[in-house]
């Protein structure tokens, strides 16, 4: 049964209702008051189906019930009043909105922890780096990538960044590896590097916009974690500046 034709569904998402529950409170709105069987008449739906609809009417308050001996007589709520209702509850959503904006901003001012397990999680973040296409500060132990990613990854995961022009500024582990690698690499892979005299590192930090990602490769648990937070990102790009400073310029040209 349709009361305004193709405005039935506007009105029933105004209000919140399926279309069965509109045509039942429409119905009691047209007959003023009535039982379960008129209203299962007139709206055409099954009496066992009219009483379900009707509690839920009630429930939203939308229709009300008196009882008359054994008998439910139902009737709808004034239109003028569910008018009224619905500008109160606007009136209080916006009496709230300063304190939803304070919540709300609460949060943005958190910093974002993500957890990334396995080399997959690792693989994951990488391609973060590539989404955010931020120029790239890292630490990094090259002979210790090399061991956890996948040799595919490990070749074409530089080689879509710097297709993608994002460049990358790097403090390796000097070995014979790194030192190989970059000589070979760093021009076509928009890399710069600086070596700096240590033990495995086990580990790579990335700086890239308002992100810091920590790598743990630990052969039998590597993991990522992702920091978020535009005031950890700076300290720990002023730390690695100042250490990259103090490092000797390498020339492949």
């Amino acid at each position: 049964m349709s009361f305004f034709g193709g405005s039935d569904q506007e009105l029933a998402e105004a209000l919140g209702l399926s279309e069965k529950e509109l045509a039942v409170y429409l119905t009691v709105l047209e007959l003023g008051e009535g039982y379960v069987q008129d209203i299962s008449k007139k709206s055409g739906l099954q009496r066992t189906s009219v009483y379900n609809f009707l509690e839920q009417l009630k429930d939203r308050q939308l229709i009300s019930e008196i009882k008359k001996g054994k008998r439910r007589l139902f009737s709808a709520i004034s239109p003028h009043l569910l008018l009224e209702r619905q500008k109160s509850r606007i009136s209080s959503v916006e009496r709230l909105i300063p304190q939803l904006l304070a919540i709300q901003n609460s949060v943005k001012d958190k910093p974002r922890v993500s957890f990334y397990e396995g080399v997959e999680g690792i693989k994951e973040i990488y391609r973060m780096t590539l989404r955010d296409k931020q120029i790239i500060y890292a630490w990094e132990d090259l002979d210790r990538t090399r061991d956890i990613l996948p040799a595919g990854f490990f070749k074409g995961y530089p080689e879509e960044r710097a297709a993608k022009k994002i460049p990358a500024r790097c403090i390796d582990r000097d070995t014979p590896f790194a030192r190989e690698f970059t000589a070979k690499n760093n021009v076509r892979l928009a890399r710069e590097s600086r070596f700096v005299s240590s033990d495995e590192f086990g580990t790579e930090i990335n700086i890239f916009g308002s992100k810091v990602a920590f790598f743990s490769y630990n052969k039998n648990h590597p993991f990522g974690v992702v920091i978020d937070d535009a005031s950890i990102a700076l300290a720990q790009k002023v730390a690695w500046q100042e250490l990259w400073d103090r490092l000797e310029p390498v020339s492949y040209a």
